[in-house]
């Protein structure tokens, strides 16, 4: 998949509830209207702008999809502490995802 490149509008900000609207827009793709929180200080704001651009959304569009049969049903146990979030750390105090975890 190419490299996505999008431009971004803060469209509205709202300090007593600390957070904003973000207009995110790419070529060729759905333009997208976000809240998201305000930057915290020592953050920039492209760091806040990044974290919640749609880059997943935007890369799941081109994506096939199954489609489920209807009444299908199921159930998920998640153990108190789910292994996709556990960290290991290595002997330099470095911490380090394991190998079932690739992100």
């Amino acid at each position: 998949m190419s490299d996505i490149t999008f431009t971004y509008t803060v469209a509205a900000v709202d300090e007593a509830a600390r957070c904003m609207e973000v207009i995110y827009t790419s070529a060729g793709r759905q333009t997208m209207h976000i809240g998201t929180r305000l930057p915290f200080e020592g953050e920039s704001l492209e760091d806040v702008i990044l974290a919640f651009a749609p880059i997943a959304f935007w890369k799941e569009q081109v994506l096939s999809v199954i489609v489920p049969v209807i009444g299908l049903t199921g159930e998920i146990t998640v153990p108190e502490f789910p292994a996709f979030m556990s960290v290991i750390v290595a002997p330099e105090n470095q911490p380090i995802v394991s190998g079932a975890q690739e992100l």
